[in-house]
C-alpha cells in the first residue's frame, strides 16, 4: 500500500484512533507547536497525512499534548498491518480481556481474525506474531 497516496490521509476521528487519544486529546495535539498543518479538507473536515501526523508524535510521546509510549508502541503494529492490506481494530471486552481483529481494508470491520490478550498492547503483539509468521 501506498503511504503516500490517499491511504495515506486522516481526520480527526482517525489520527484518535489510531494514537489512542480521546477526542478532547486530540484538540489538544492540534493546537500544539509542532502539529503539522492540514493538506486540505475533506467536506468540513481538514484532513492531514498520517506520514506527517505520526512524525508529530513520535517527538511528543509522553507529553501532554502528546501520545503515550504504549500508544505509539500499539499505532506501530498497526502500521505494519497497513502496509500488508490490513486494519488491526483493536476493541476491550466484556470479561476484561481485549481483542485485535484483522480486517482486510475494504472489507467488513466486523469479520476478520481475533486475537486476545490480558491488553491492549498483548492483543496487538499477538496479531503482529500471525502478520510476521505469515508476511
Amino acid at each position: 500500500m501506498s503511504q503516500n497516496g490517499l491511504d495515506d490521509l486522516v481526520t480527526r476521528t482517525h489520527i484518535g484512533r489510531r494514537l489512542h487519544l480521546s477526542r478532547a486529546k486530540v484538540g489538544v495535539a492540534i493546537d500544539a507547536e509542532g502539529f503539522p498543518a492540514p493538506v486540505g479538507r475533506m467536506g468540513a473536515s481538514p484532513i492531514w497525512r498520517w506520514t506527517d501526523v505520526r512524525g508529530w508524535a513520535e517527538d511528543a510521546r509522553g507529553t501532554p499534548h502528546g501520545p503515550s509510549d504504549e500508544a505509539m508502541h500499539v499505532a506501530g503494529i498497526r502500521d505494519h498491518f497497513r502496509e500488508a492490506g490490513f486494519r488491526l481494530k483493536i476493541t476491550a471486552l466484556p470479561d476484561g480481556q481485549w481483542q485485535a481483529l484483522r480486517v482486510v481494508i475494504g472489507g467488513p470491520s466486523a469479520k476478520g481474525q481475533a486475537f486476545r490478550g490480558q491488553t491492549r498492547i498483548q492483543a496487538a503483539e499477538s496479531a503482529l506474531e500471525w502478520l510476521s509468521s505469515h508476511h
